[in-house]
């Protein structure tokens, strides 16, 4: 019986260091394997992977000096930019300094449009953000501050980058609000959405969690994050990773808010060397869009109606959208109102509608679906459920974004300035 072949993580730093190591992004190497290209063990040392998207278990750890000594006790309630904030854990007492948690999914009580994941945004980006401090003795101060002014500034993550996520459908009579759709989900299987990266997906590239474990190094949002274990609600079917990561050193066109149908939610980009230690750890890195299964299920009680795959997403669709804005002008004189303008996520179709914000946009698609005068250019595909088509009207996730981050990481180990670790410990499934 022939042995495996294997390698590890100190003999691909050495080779990182000699120049001698090959790196490919997942994108490059699902590419070489669907054209027929033999990539085997000895050809390839790392796989950069990554993956953007919907990232609700979000949130920040954020420490500050608010005001002088002495001006009071202790914060009872606080908001960042009208986003609720909690204090503590540890009391501020009478020092000054604030402590305070943010969860992503938080809403400003002055923007319904505006939450955690615009806040974090915003904070990452150097913008001054307004704090409102209530005190345990009923008074209000204000003041401001910016992320140069944190000397803490750490996001979490409590469940991000799932392996493979589900689709939703809406069965039902009538149309359902939802974290999962800007628009209201039609009802009779009028649209469906979807969530994951498939093939550039961590997690996909290594779904046994050989290469990926405790302490592992990745880039959260560009910066600098470790793994800290398997995240809430994570499975055998659809395992997803926490993570632990300093603000300070993130990029903020890798994050932000995604409006929904039921309020703000918030947008994470992950990217992850996969170190190739064997040639099992190849095998599951060249799994591709058509072999991983997507799994489409009732909005109202998440019960599977149909199995599709990530290609039926991801494959011969649009990765980012363009826009005719002559088209636009043309039409516009019939249009009573843009549903692209009232349901683009992260706002990214400006409010001159004559252009889309690509710093900011998260390719989504709902503006090609739901524009009235096919001034998008684009399309998302669609499914099959119970003999009939049904089209996806929105992507929850962003594979522009996800292999710009993997293409990132895999120039900053070759760059020396992104080293791989070994894990401190296996993260048991």
């Amino acid at each position: 019986m022939t042995e495996l072949k294997k390698r590890t993580i100190a003999e691909i730093n050495r080779k990182l260091s000699a120049g001698d190591a090959v790196i490919m992004t997942a994108s490059e190497l699902c590419e070489a394997v669907r054209s027929g290209t033999q990539v085997q063990f000895d050809d390839l040392d790392v796989v950069t992977s990554g993956t953007c998207g919907l990232m609700s278990g979000t949130y920040a750890v954020l420490s500050f000096k608010f005001s002088e000594p002495n001006r009071f006790v202790r914060a009872s309630q606080i908001h960042f930019n009208g986003v609720r904030g909690y204090p503590g854990p540890c009391p501020n007492e009478r020092i000054g300094i604030i402590d305070a948690v943010v969860h992503g999914t938080s809403h400003s009580q002055v923007n319904p449009n505006y939450g955690g994941g615009h806040l974090f945004k915003d904070i990452v980006g150097g913008q001054q953000i307004e704090v409102e401090v209530i005190t345990d003795e009923g008074k209000t101060l204000s003041g401001c501050v910016t992320i140069d002014q944190m000397p803490h500034a750490v996001l979490h993550g409590s469940r991000h980058a799932f392996r493979n996520y589900v689709g939703f459908v809406n069965p039902g009579k009538d149309p359902i609000a939802t974290i999962f759709c800007s628009s209201a989900l039609p009802p009779n299987y009028g649209g469906a959405t979807a969530c994951g990266c498939g093939e550039l997906n961590p997690v996909q590239k290594d779904p046994g969690l050989r290469t990926i474990g405790v302490g592992t190094r990745v880039m959260l949002n560009g910066g600098t994050g470790f793994v800290t274990g398997l995240g809430t609600r994570s499975s055998v079917e659809r395992p997803c990773l926490s993570v632990v990561a300093d603000m300070h050193t993130m990029n903020p066109d890798y994050m932000g808010g995604f409006q929904t149908s039921a309020g703000p939610e918030v947008i994470q980009t992950w990217a992850v060397p996969i170190p190739i230690l064997d040639e099992t750890v190849l095998r599951t890195a060249k799994i591709l869009d058509e072999e991983i299964p997507l799994v489409i299920t009732d909005i109202r009680g998440r019960q599977a109606v149909t199995e599709a795959t990530y290609a039926q997403l991801w494959l011969g669709t649009a990765r980012a959208f363009g826009f005719d804005e002559d088209a636009c002008h043309a039409y516009r004189s019939k249009c009573l109102d843009c549903p692209p303008a009232l349901l683009c996520p992260s706002r990214a179709f400006t409010e001159k509608k004559d252009r889309i914000d690509g710093k900011i946009c998260c390719n989504c698609g709902i503006c090609a679906v739901t524009c009235h005068g096919n001034c998008f250019i684009g399309e998302i595909g669609g499914i099959q459920v119970d003999g009939r088509q049904v089209p996806f009207i929105q992507r929850l996730s962003d594979r522009t974004k996800a292999s710009v981050a993997a293409k990132e990481l895999k120039d900053n180990i070759l760059a020396h300035t992104f080293e791989l670790v070994e894990p401190v410990a296996k993260i048991k499934l």
